[in-house]
């Protein structure tokens, strides 16, 4: 997996992980997430394309990415619980990874330099 929550682990590490995130199949046009809603969890993508977008003053959408297979999107939330900046929509059929914030802190506490590496990407 090419996410950078996984680049700096080694094997069993990576496996373990993999092993905490919960695998979600969305249908094409599927909010994953809204802007303005809580946020408290990063995603990655296994299959498909997503797309991060943001409203407008002028109520029209302004699209900020497209991401596909290994990308993460989402992982300010696991910083910052505040509202999120911007909506996830599945432009395609995919398969994501979600990790919530009460997944990720225990298991980043022994390990430092995957720590690092999260912060590095962000």
């Amino acid at each position: 997996m090419q996410a950078p929550l996984f680049l700096a682990l080694d094997p069993e590490g990576a496996a373990a992980l993999r092993a905490s995130l919960t695998e979600r199949a969305v249908a094409k046009g599927e909010i994953i997430f809204q802007e303005g809603e809580p946020g408290d969890r990063l995603y990655v993508i296994l299959e498909g394309k997503v797309k991060l977008g943001r409203s407008s003053n002028d109520g029209r959408e302004s699209l900020l990415a497209i991401l596909g297979p290994g990308e993460m999107f989402g992982e300010l939330s696991l910083f910052d619980p505040g509202p999120r900046t911007s909506t996830a929509a599945a432009l395609t059929d995919a398969v994501i990874l979600a990790l919530s914030n009460e997944q990720l802190r225990p298991w980043l506490a022994g390990r430092p330099e995957v720590a690092a590496a999260l912060l590095q990407a962000l």
